[in-house]
């Protein structure tokens, strides 16, 4: 996990937070020419809220240093780092762009600070409430053998990622899906009911996929894309074992 990358969306959140107070401030000024009654009724909601959003940036900011730092928080100030990182998204993928970042760049970086408060939570499950969910551009286009509705249809050929998912999945005890789109794969999780997810994807549909999950831990594996995407993709086998592992480590103890 690059530290540097995971830089990138904590900076633009402090950027973020920092514009929200200029904003806050032409508010201000703007009220301040209005009646006496009108103003101080408006300067008190204003300051109220500022106040309230000012301290829920300190405590999001300072959890996600923290947790960037140290790899530990507590389970409230991980709430409020969650909470920051869902209501400031939107307006760092716009000042990034406005400072030249692109938005698979701070994907990136969101994508390995969830990874790592996932890890920092400890929670530890049995292998039948993991789930592998897979994208279907790891299966080569050529090949007849159709796994989106039963990945056992894989003939383990070797050619792809996918019959070393199935050997993974098999000597974990972990289910395995492979899906064809971001809709299909929130449709998998709620027919599966995992309580913990290792999901394979490009940068977009992991960050759409983090953030539709909300109760559901979930750690993300980047695919490789030596073709470009959503074609012949692959992923590290070693990286998807990996992510098993930090659900399973209570298993082990």
């Amino acid at each position: 996990m690059n530290k540097g990358k995971k830089r990138i969306f904590i900076i633009l959140g402090l950027v973020t937070a920092l514009v929200y107070a200029a904003i806050f401030g032409v508010l201000w000024l703007l009220v301040s020419s209005s009646s006496d009654f009108i103003r101080q009724i408006t300067l008190i909601a204003l300051m109220s809220v500022f106040v309230l959003l000012l301290l829920g940036a300190v405590l999001g900011v300072g959890g996600l240093v923290f947790g960037l730092l140290w790899g530990k928080e507590s389970k409230q100030i991980q709430k409020i780092s969650r909470s920051f990182m869902e209501i400031s998204y939107p307006g760092v993928v716009r000042i990034g762009k406005f400072l030249g970042v692109t938005q698979e760049e701070i994907q990136d970086s969101y994508i390995k600070i969830n990874n790592q408060m996932t890890v920092a939570r400890g929670q530890h499950f049995a292998p039948s409430e993991i789930l592998i969910l897979a994208p279907h551009c790891l299966q080569k286009t050529d090949c007849p053998h159709k796994i989106t509705i039963d990945v056992q249809n894989c003939h383990r050929c070797g050619r792809c990622s996918v019959s070393g998912l199935l050997k993974i999945a098999e000597e974990n005890g972990v289910k395995l899906v492979v899906a064809s789109g971001g809709t299909f794969a929130r449709k998998l999780a709620k027919e599966f009911q995992p309580k913990a997810i290792v999901a394979i994807a490009c940068e977009r549909d992991l960050t759409s996929g983090i953030r539709d999950m909300k109760n559901i831990p979930v750690v993300g594996v980047l695919n490789e894309r030596p073709n470009g995407p959503c074609y012949n993709t692959t992923v590290q086998l070693c990286k998807v074992q990996q992510a098993i592992n930090y659900f399973l480590q209570a298993e082990e103890d």
